[in-house]
């Protein structure tokens, strides 16, 4: 959660991006609030536990091939779509 106002001024989440979206919104409103003397939180004490079901659907190789270009391509990888068939190819 974050200010509307903040929201507001540093564009809301980038819809270029098809994932870490969140990631570069957090880096924006901690710049923001930075320059406005307001502090960054990262809320800890309830964390979100997330589903495993995507590590279930795909093969070791598939989801190690994801994160080699999600690592030595992160800018290109998270601007295509097809580039991040784990979140997009659909299986389910």
């Amino acid at each position: 959660m974050c200010r509307s106002d903040a929201f507001r001024d540093v564009d809301g989440f980038n819809q270029e991006m098809f994932a870490a979206d969140e990631i570069d919104l957090s880096k924006l409103l901690k710049k923001w609030g930075r320059k406005r003397g307001l502090k960054f939180t990262i809320l800890t004490r309830h964390p979100l536990v997330t589903s495993p079901r995507k590590i279930k659907l795909y093969t070791r190789q598939e989801i190690a091939g994801q994160l080699f270009n999600l690592i030595f391509s992160p800018r290109k990888a998270l601007l295509d779509k097809k580039k991040l068939p784990i979140w997009y190819d659909g299986r389910r």
